[in-house]
């Protein structure tokens, strides 16, 4: 278990050291730069046509959409480290002299991608949690949905890096990365649609490939949308939250067996 820890320990280290890092710096300041700006709407008497404007409505909508974009920047800063977290040792050969010492495949590519989930989360606890603080003392929404937002977002940054590292094994870089982006929007487009259609109506299929997708790939947005639509009363998504945080689970399982079946059967070059 020590061992393992330090292994951990060494990956998140590596990761900060690259120039990845800066890329993820910036994003957390646009992000915290937005999340400033955009919780000041509302705040204050709003009127429109003479009218004034409630501000739990102006919160129940603005609440789900900026922290849902948050979660997916976290979402996609987990894909962006995995890419080549795993693939970059072994090109350079340092995985083979990780290897050497008594250190299975399986516990250095498990420590590889706790290293990417550790930095997605560091990321997430920054910039969901100065959002989630700013929508609380501004906007005046409870803590909770934020709270559930995160562990979805948590959980799908599991899947979305193991899956990223997969496929780092077989792929170049950029075809990874293209890869990774292509796949989380495609998703996020799917589980979208898929929401409006049973929100608008129940008794309607979602079909097509984006249906399919819906359906059976990983709620990656469901699940966060799911907890932060708590924020609008007008919005019932019932256990739609419950539902696709044990879809998310099922899929990290198996996002994490298909690492590591994968990793054990790649051929290291000393």
């Amino acid at each position: 278990m020590r061992a393992f820890r330090v292994l951990v320990a060494e990956a998140i280290r590596d990761g900060l050291r690259r120039r990845l890092a800066l890329v993820v710096a910036v994003a957390l300041v646009l992000g915290l730069a937005s999340a400033q700006s955009c919780t000041q709407i509302g705040v204050g008497d709003l009127t429109m046509n003479g009218q004034r404007i409630d501000p739990a409505v102006i919160a129940g909508f603005l609440a789900p959409l900026l922290y849902a974009s948050q979660a997916i920047t976290v979402l996609a800063i987990a894909g962006l480290v995995a890419a080549e977290h795993l693939a970059r040792p072994l090109g350079e050969g340092s995985a083979a002299l990780w290897l050497a010492r008594p250190v299975s495949r399986e516990a250095w590519a498990g420590a590889r991608l706790a290293g990417v989930v550790a930095i997605a989360l560091l990321s997430g606890i920054v910039l969901l949690g100065g959002t989630g603080a700013l929508l609380v003392a501004r906007q005046g929404v409870t803590i909770g949905p934020a709270l559930a937002g995160a562990a979805a977002t948590a959980l799908g940054a599991v899947v979305v890096a193991a899956l990223t590292m997969a496929a780092s094994l077989s792929l170049g870089r950029s075809a990874v990365m293209l890869l990774m982006m292509a796949g989380l929007t495609i998703v996020l487009v799917a589980n979208s649609l898929g929401m409006a259609v049973d929100l608008a109506h129940p008794d309607v299929e979602f079909g097509g490939v984006l249906g399919t997708v819906d359906r059976f790939g990983p709620p990656l947005f469901t699940a966060i949308a799911g907890a932060v639509a708590r924020w609008n009363p007008h919005v019932d998504t019932g256990d739609t939250y419950a539902q696709s945080m044990v879809r998310l689970a099922l899929w990290g399982a198996g996002a994490l067996a298909l690492l590591v079946a994968a990793f054990r059967n790649h051929e290291i070059e000393s």
